[in-house]
């Protein structure tokens, strides 16, 4: 875990963690199906009523209901993991808390933003799932559905993020410098969407120079992206060279960090506009 001054955070902006009432229904019934089965499991050898049918009903009987219950508290404990963690987000980062660690991690450090969409919304593509990281050295942080109030925290985290990161990713360009961003082929997004594995994932580098893009090693310069509606990279991102090889098409949520990735080429693309109407003006 890395410790960051708490001035340097900013303002906390929300207080996010899971709810507990799945689990506790969880609990109660696990225990009501073992009551059961004990209660019925004492009837087959105790009682004296008369049963004419064969002993093998209650023994599956009692079986049945172990399982259940046992299965109840499986489950339970299964989702304790899941929801053990609480989020607050703050004007400059996220801070991961699990029982007395602190995790934060600013947005200005923050490489990797991933958005995916699992369970029964996973085939229609909603996103439900926020996972993070510096750099591929570290672990994501993985947000799932059950979160309260999930929505209004990925909107919440997209757009500090994209205060806090792009200004430096602008700075970086604008001095020479290169930004790779990484992503996931059509094929990893839904394959990932059937299996349910979403971090077992192979990314490959997307490169963004002050005049190019590398895709895989190929080349394309900006300039040829000057016609392309970027608003209408929502679901499906195509990106051809000047011949009109296609050297990149993926879903929008196959590019981690994908809001950033869209707002640094629009800056790069009108920074030539604006220095013309500057030039205009003077």
């Amino acid at each position: 875990m890395q410790s960051t001054p708490p001035t340097s955070t900013g303002n906390l902006l929300g207080t996010y963690g899971y709810g507990k009432a799945l689990i506790i229904s969880m609990l109660i019934l696990g225990s009501i199906f073992l009551g059961l089965a004990a209660f019925v499991g004492y009837l087959s050898v105790a009682s004296d009523l008369q049963f004419n049918g064969p002993k093998q009903i209650f023994y599956f009987t009692v079986a049945l209901l172990a399982v259940l219950g046992l299965s109840m508290f499986a489950l339970a404990l299964w989702q304790i993991k899941l929801r053990k963690a609480r989020y607050e987000v703050y004007e400059k980062g996220i801070c991961q808390i699990i029982g007395s660690e602190r995790d934060y991690v600013p947005f200005s450090e923050m490489n990797d933003l991933y958005l995916f969409a699992s369970g029964q919304t996973a085939f229609a593509g909603l996103t439900n799932n926020l996972a993070y990281r510096r750099n591929a050295s570290e672990p994501f942080r993985r947000v799932n559905p059950h979160l309260k109030g999930l929505f209004a925290f990925i909107e919440q985290v997209r757009d500090q993020y994209l205060n806090e990161r792009l200004p430096v990713v602008y700075a970086t360009l604008q001095s020479g410098g290169r930004v790779q961003f990484n992503y996931l082929d059509t094929k990893q997004v839904w394959g990932k969407r059937i299996s349910g594995d979403f971090f077992n994932v192979t990314t490959k580098p997307l490169t963004v120079t002050r005049d190019a893009l590398d895709i895989d090693g190929r080349k394309v310069s900006l300039s040829s992206l000057a016609n392309v509606d970027l608003n209408q990279w929502t679901e499906l991102v195509v990106i051809k060279d000047e011949s009109g090889q296609t050297l990149l098409s993926t879903v929008g949520n196959g590019i981690m960090s994908f809001d950033l990735f869209l707002n640094t080429l629009h800056n790069l693309l009108d920074a030539p506009q604006a220095q013309a109407d500057n030039a205009v003006t003077a």
